[in-house]
C-alpha cells in the first residue's frame, strides 16, 4: 500500500509511506473515530490513500494567525 501524507492546508508532501502490509492500526487510525478518518483518509486507487495532517510551516502560520483554520486553503 501507498501512503502519503499531505498538508491538508498548503497540499504538500510530508511524506510517502510504502510498504506491502501496512497496518493502520499500528499507525494509530484505530483511535480515531469514523468521523475523523473520513476527514483524514482520502482513498484514491487500490492500495493507495492520502491522509491529510499539518506540515510545519502552516501550523506555524496557524499560531501565528488563528483566524486561518476557518479557512480550507491559504497561502503563506
Amino acid at each position: 500500500m501507498l501512503i502519503h501524507y499531505r498538508c491538508k492546508y498548503c497540499r504538500t508532501t510530508i511524506a510517502d509511506l510504502n510498504h506491502d502490509q501496512v497496518n493502520f492500526e499500528k499507525l494509530g487510525f484505530n483511535q480515531l473515530t469514523e468521523e475523523q478518518k473520513n476527514e483524514l483518509i482520502k482513498y484514491h486507487h487500490e492500495g493507495e490513500a492520502d491522509i491529510f495532517v499539518i506540515c510545519e510551516s502552516c501550523e506555524s502560520a496557524l499560531y501565528q494567525h488563528p483566524n486561518y483554520r476557518e479557512l480550507t486553503y491559504f497561502i503563506h
